[in-house]
């Protein structure tokens, strides 16, 4: 068993402490911060301090009521009244105005504005303005009402089947299971990669052959896939937890995340969905890596078996149009595409209980297999320098 243990630190340590793995790692939460970064320079510049101006005839802004806030990264642009139309005109010639609207005698009967500029104004000054304006047109209504009106109406999508609903504030909900799946993929791919490329290696320059004579191929097998599971994990906690950071501190302040919450149910089926299927992949691409000869023919091989855990994603209409139908069912019970497909329609509907322990029941019993399989690959093919293993003896009935 001591054995074992230095067998999975070995391989662990080896891959997580390279230069090149801790620069994939941090790539990741790195794009995010500079996505996002960009995302809040683009709306921060939007909401220029360039100010803009109005001239009120009708009297509604004789006394304005306190403006709404705004929420970062926009920021609140400078709203000015002008006496007449002659002074604000001159100002938006100097380029002291962005754009002024004229509030005519009629407002309050007719409901319309001029407006006057002379390069588009940008979208957040116009929404700003037409909000002081409606903020206004309600200031003598009851809070509960002014509020109501100010927010909007809320369009609530709700399933045929009455199972699923979602508001706008709500749809980062969908996303986040979405989110999980590509995440699994990535680390499944970097990690499964590793040990398919650790073990061709290994059987080129025949080291096997040394590490054999002090280790069973049983512990050295089950330590570089106990290994490759430690490294997915490693990548999936690191990025966990600066998405959860960077969702959690960014609630306060962006409207669309007002509607987030972390599902303990999801949390749980996510993971027992997705365990079993990364044990499942490791030993594939071990049983793989014990067959080849060359790492880019395993590479290649490796495609088959990654290929089918995208197709959930290309079908991607079907599981919005029709979560429940019998494709989408099939495909959340079959172990190669279960784990996308579970993640995907936990975002879209109510799983049942069985479908979800049927799909964990198959990705367990194909998990012990795969195991099994690349223990066995390995036994027949460890010592064959330069020669390829064939698939029909690897099921033949000869004791190995």
């Amino acid at each position: 068993m001591n054995k074992f243990w230095q067998v999975t630190w070995h391989e662990y340590s080896r891959h997580v402490l390279r230069k090149r793995f801790i620069f994939a790692l941090l790539s990741v939460p790195f794009f995010i911060a500079i996505t996002i970064g960009l995302v809040v320079l683009i709306i921060w510049m939007q909401s220029t301090p360039t100010p803009v101006g109005y001239i009120d005839q009708s009297g509604l802004l004789a006394n304005p009521v306190p403006r709404p806030p705004v929420k970062f990264p926009e920021r609140l642009i400078p709203i000015q009244a002008y006496p007449d139309e002659a002074k604000a005109m001159a100002d938006l010639e100097a380029g002291k105005l962005q754009v002024y609207y004229v509030v005519p005698a009629d407002f309050l009967q007719s409901g319309q504005v001029t407006q006057f500029y002379k390069n588009n104004p940008e979208e957040l000054a116009v929404n700003q303005f037409n909000t002081i304006l409606t903020a206004n047109l309600l200031s003598k209504q009851p809070a509960d009402i002014a509020n109501r009106i100010l927010n909007g109406n809320q369009l609530i999508v709700q399933s045929v089947d009455k199972s699923r609903e979602v508001s706008l504030e709500g749809i980062v909900n969908i996303i986040l299971p979405f989110i999980a799946g590509i995440l699994f993929i990535v680390a499944m791919s970097t990690s499964s990669g590793y040990l398919l490329q650790a073990v061709v290696e290994e059987k080129e320059n025949r080291t096997m052959e040394i590490v054999v004579t002090s280790v069973s191929p049983g512990q050295l097998m089950s330590g570089k896939i106990l290994a490759d599971i430690g490294i997915g994990v490693t990548q999936l906690v690191v990025w966990g937890i600066f998405i959860v950071l960077v969702l959690l501190l960014g609630k306060p302040y962006f409207s669309f995340l007002s509607g987030l919450t972390f599902s303990g149910s999801m949390i749980v089926t996510l993971i027992a969905v997705m365990v079993p299927a990364f044990v499942m992949i490791c030993g594939l691409m071990a049983a793989v890596g014990a067959t080849v000869t060359e790492a880019s023919e395993g590479q290649q091989i490796m495609a088959l078996f990654t290929i089918p855990i995208w197709i959930p994603y290309l079908l991607i209409s079907v599981f919005i149009q029709n979560p429940n139908s019998p494709l989408v069912i099939a495909m959340s019970i079959f172990p190669l595409t279960a784990p996308m497909s579970v993640a995907m329609r936990i975002g879209f509907t109510n799983i049942p209980s069985w479908q979800v322990l049927a799909s964990i029941v198959l990705l367990v019993l194909s998990a012990i297999g795969a195991i099994w399989l690349a223990g066995r690959v390995f036994r027949l093919g460890m010592l064959r320098y330069g020669q390829r293993l064939r698939w029909n003896e690897i099921f033949s009935r000869q004791r190995v």
